[in-house]
Parts: C-alpha cells; structure tokens; sequence
C-alpha cells in the first residue's frame, strides 16, 4: 500500500486543523458526544474481562477510553497508540499515569499485547488506497499482535444520510475479511448508534 502514505498525511493534517480550531476538546476528534463515546466503549470494553490485561487503544485520541476504564475501576495495563503527535501530546497532558505513543501500527515494530481495541479510528474515506484493502491490513496486524482479543468498530452501510468524508463499511465484507483472519468470531450490531463493532479471538487449540 505505497499510497497509504498520501492518506496518512491528509488525515493527520485534518486533525491538526481541527485541534487548531476546537484544542484539547473532544470536538476535535469528531467523536460524537460523551454519551454516544461511552456506549462505543462499552462495547469495545465487552470483548473480555480487561482486569489485569495489557490493553492498546488503537487511534487512541486524547485517552477517552482511558478515562472510561479508570471511572469504572477496570484495573487494566493501558497503553495509547496514535499516527497524530499532536494527538499524543494533549493525551499525555491529560493523563501523566498511562502510556501513550505516536505510533503506526502498519509501519512501526511494536509488541504483543492481550488485547487490541480501537474506537472511530478508521472512519475516513480513503482517496488513494481501498478501505477495505486498508482495514484487511490492520485487522491482520491486530490479531497478530493479539494475544487474546482484538475489538474494533466501524461505521455501518445501514445509513440513511452519508457524510461524503466519512466511509460506511458494510458489516457483511468485514466479517468476511476478519473469518478469513480466524474462525472466532463476533459482531456487535445491536447498539444504538449507526456503527458495528467486531470481536476477534484467538484460535483455542482444545486437546481432543
């Protein structure tokens, strides 16, 4: 995905722009508000019991599900990873306790982790590069770098108005994409915000 780059730039550059105009605000991530952001991690947090795991919030913003886990006590080893420098320095001013690094999951080493959640992080349309290709990609990184969950939500085709920026992914090529990574699947389409979230899970070997 040579192009990936070009995109990449334009997105970071949009977000710079926006944290120009809004700061450290969640306004700046285009998140929705603070109810619509709680049920999307909610759901991400549901993928297993996060006590005692090593968590990457994937696209992490300024640590909302950070904030969403320490408010519930959900006593996890959290770690933030977002492409936006800018992005990463507000998240480390706001929470000095948890780790937080600008990173590219698709072009930097980075380790294991128990489980991998991300949230409103590949809701872009892409100009050079196929979403779906794109997103391939990033669920095959994830669960390799899994070691047992991977959650990740998406914005869903069953829409009736369309933003022209925005990229509505249909829940069927997802699942499709994410059975051809692992038999262990969920998908989570019941929640009420026009989005979908996918469960992946780590093959179990049972002794017969």
């Amino acid at each position: 995905m040579s192009d990936y780059k070009k995109d990449k730039e334009k997105i970071i550059e949009r977000y710079n722009q926006r944290i120009s105009k809004f700061g450290g605000n969640p306004e700046s991530l285009a998140g929705g508000n603070e109810l619509r952001r709680n049920i999307r991690y909610k759901i991400l947090s549901e993928v297993l019991d996060l006590t005692g795991k090593t968590v990457l919030d994937l696209g992490c913003g300024f640590g909302g599900f950070y904030k969403y886990l320490s408010d519930r006590k959900i006593d996890c080893d959290y770690t933030g990873y977002d492409i936006n420098e800018n992005i990463i320095k507000i998240a480390n001013e706001n929470f000095s306790d948890a780790k937080f690094e600008a990173k590219d999951i698709l072009e930097d080493d980075f380790p294991e982790f128990d489980v991998i959640v991300s949230s409103s992080s590949f809701n872009n349309k892409l100009g050079e590069v196929d979403n779906y290709t794109f997103i391939k990609s990033i669920l095959n990184k994830c669960y390799l770098h899994s070691k047992e969950a991977v959650a990740i939500d998406f914005l869903t085709s069953y829409v009736d108005y369309k933003h022209d920026y925005a990229f509505y992914y249909e829940p069927e090529k997802v699942l499709e994409i994410s059975k051809s990574i692992t038999r262990r699947i969920s998908i989570r389409h019941d929640y009420p915000l026009f989005e979908f979230c996918i469960y992946m899970y780590r093959d179990t070997v049972f002794p017969y």
